[in-house]
This record gives C-alpha cells, sequence and structure tokens, in this order.
C-alpha cells in the first residue's frame, strides 16, 4: 500500500480525492436520493437526440400516448449512475467499464428516486470492483425497487489531486430553475 503526504506550499496537507482499491472494503455502501424532472429529461434526450414520444410529455398525447405513461428514459437513469461512480463512489478517477441495468417498473417524470451502492465484491489482483445499485421510489409509502444494476468499476491507482484550477466542477453543476417548462 502506498502512503500519499502530499503537502502544499502552506504546508497543509493537499486534499486528495478518489478511492483507491487498497481503500475499498466489501460492504462499502453510498446513497443519493434525486428529482428527475422534464428538463432534465430534455438535457439527456438533447445529448442522446432520442425524440421518443414515450419520453416527452410534450408529444406524447399526439402520438397516442396517455401522460401518465411518460416514462424517464433508461439514459437519465443511467448517467445518476455514472456521474455517482465518477463523482462520488469511488469518486475521480474510477472508470466504469461494465453496466448491467434491469428497469423493473416504468419511472413517470417528477419521480423521487434514491439509489443505493454498496460494494459486493474487491478483485485486488485484477484492479476491479463490483458495486450493487439499487434504485427505490421515495416518494411512496413502501419504498418500491424500481431498478437493479450491477457495476464493475476500475477505481483509480492512485489518489487525485483536488486541484480546482485544473477541474473546476461548478462548471459541471445541474441547471437551477423551475419544475415546469414553457413551450
Amino acid at each position: 500500500m502506498v502512503e500519499h503526504n502530499l503537502t502544499e506550499s502552506n504546508n497543509q496537507p493537499e486534499k486528495l480525492i478518489g478511492k483507491t482499491i487498497e481503500a475499498i472494503k466489501v460492504g462499502d455502501t453510498f446513497r443519493v436520493t434525486e428529482s428527475i424532472r422534464e428538463r432534465d429529461v430534455l438535457l439527456y434526450m438533447g445529448v442522446t437526440a432520442d425524440s421518443n414520444p414515450a419520453y416527452l410529455q410534450q408529444t406524447s398525447e399526439s402520438a397516442g400516448i396517455l401522460p401518465t405513461e411518460v416514462v424517464v428514459p433508461p439514459i437519465a437513469l443511467m448517467g445518476v449512475i455514472t456521474r455517482t461512480v465518477s463523482m462520488n463512489f469511488p469518486g475521480p478517477g474510477s472508470r466504469l467499464v461494465e453496466m448491467n441495468i434491469n428497469i423493473i417498473h416504468s419511472i413517470p417524470h417528477n419521480s423521487i428516486i434514491t439509489f443505493e451502492f454498496e460494494v459486493i465484491r474487491v478483485e485486488e489482483l485484477k484492479q476491479f470492483v463490483t458495486v450493487h445499485c439499487i434504485g427505490k421510489f421515495t416518494n411512496s409509502t413502501d419504498d418500491e425497487r424500481v431498478l437493479d444494476a450491477m457495476l464493475t468499476v476500475l477505481p483509480p491507482e492512485e489518489h487525485l489531486r483536488h486541484d480546482t484550477e485544473t477541474i473546476d466542477a461548478g462548471v459541471f453543476q445541474r441547471i437551477s430553475g423551475g419544475d415546469s417548462i414553457e413551450y
């Protein structure tokens, strides 16, 4: 195991980010709760150029789809999972190399989903970890499971320096705004 004890010019320890495989243990957990609104769906759909009326409230009726049948596209859910892996668990420097996802129930717009991540395998020789992710409705009374995913992740080989001049994470923050979009 390599010890990092880097210091900056002000003699304060430099903040290191991203968990290496040596720092990850079976049973480690992380949880994130997301509200997935139509504007979030529109952002993902703009990136993918997917205009499936089953995903868009403004086009669903003209396609014969009831407003209650409009669902969040899988890419939006996968985006939450990949962002969590790369930014939080294990964090910066990690690479998601495999994802198997099962969407158990349709997820309507404006759903609040809690994603629970748990490390179920650490393979130090091959330098990967297996993470199980469960998504549950948090705005229902029974915490109904809506997705199940298995992830293979390559954690960073060493901690990264948290250098705000190199990576300006503020540029990548979610756009704030209202819950509805005017058409």
